[in-house]
């Protein structure tokens, strides 16, 4: 289930007809935000390997360790690790029926960076691994009865503005563009960016529930044009995060994040929509949909990532390739 580089998706695919809405299998619905969590797939050496919950992550210290190994649950509490999740728990993903999945050990997994971490979470027993290693991540879903009321929205395209490069690699600039949704064009801050010398791009997608937007996610740059040689020089202010609906207006969603996240996938039953997940370079946040907008179920962050990996989250720069005659 792969759902970063989502902006990526939004600003190179045509807006799509809305399709018709899942059919509702008998079953529980959606947990509240902090039953649910990310999982993947990690090779554990000689030929093995888990589904685990990350759960932390600790700067340095991992020279010591080995690549992967099992942990007394006194050593994760003492790395700051938090609780395992509490419950009956299911493994949902991308293909294949939710399976019921119980609580192993701790670990540690080194993390070679930079910069270099060590990472913590717990192991899941009773599930098999994914039969394609492309599919090799899943979402845990905290609930008494199976939760197959349940299923995910992804954002879908509705509206971008970006360049393109062309069969010289030579960047040019947009000659097409479908316009902001009046929320959006409103939440975004005013900003100078007059042509030639800069372009204002953008692109972002929306999650829809009959009909009508629950979330939007997205991206704006505002980039300083230069000499064509030049453009890994390039410099863009940017604006980005995920936004729900408010009084007619949409409002951006911040709490629980030191880093703008991108919206992966809203949770829907029968009640409507209940859960976003939002992500980033080794962390995502769950958040529970309430009449108020939305609130912070738990933040995780599993990896310390690099500042070029949050500033290649939402860049919409033309990619740092040379030319060709």
């Amino acid at each position: 289930m792969k759902r970063l580089a989502l902006l990526l998706v939004l600003a190179a695919c045509p807006q799509k007809n809305a399709s018709n809405p899942q059919p509702q299998a008998a079953g529980a619905g959606c947990p509240p935000a902090s039953g649910v969590y990310v999982a993947s797939y990690a090779s554990t050496g000689q030929g093995q390997g888990h589904w685990v919950v990350p759960l932390h992550s600790k700067a340095g210290a991992g020279a010591q360790l080995v690549d992967y190994a099992q942990i007394d649950p006194s050593v994760a509490s003492a790395a700051g690790v938090p609780p395992a999740p509490q419950g009956t728990l299911w493994l949902a993903t991308a293909n294949g029926a939710h399976c019921k999945a119980k609580v192993g050990a701790f670990y540690s997994a080194k993390i070679e960076g930079p910069p270099q971490s060590v990472s913590y979470g717990v192991e899941l027993e009773g599930c098999a691994a994914p039969a394609n290693p492309d599919e090799a991540g899943g979402i845990v879903l905290v609930s008494d009865q199976v939760p197959t009321g349940c299923h995910f929205e992804q954002p879908q395209p509705i509206a971008a503005r970006v360049g393109e490069l062309d069969a010289q690699k030579q960047w040019q600039r947009p000659t097409k563009e479908t316009p902001l949704p009046p929320e959006i064009a409103a939440a975004i801050p005013e900003h100078t960016c007059n042509a030639p010398d800069c372009e204002k791009l953008y692109a972002f997608g929306a999650v829809k529930v009959d009909g009508k937007p629950v979330a939007w996610s997205g991206a704006v740059n505002w980039l300083q044009i230069g000499a064509p040689a030049d453009r890994c020089n390039w410099k863009a202010e940017r604006f980005s995060g995920f936004f729900v609906p408010s009084q007619g207006g949409a409002v951006k969603v911040t709490e629980g994040q030191d880093h703008p996240l991108v919206l992966s996938a809203a949770l829907v039953d029968s009640g409507g929509a209940k859960v976003l997940l939002a992500e980033g370079p080794g962390e995502y946040a769950t958040y529970d949909l309430t009449a108020d907008g939305a609130k912070l179920g738990h933040q995780v962050r599993w990896m310390i990532a690099p500042n070029e990996a949050w500033d290649a989250v939402d860049s919409l720069a033309p990619p740092c390739e040379p030319a060709q005659p």
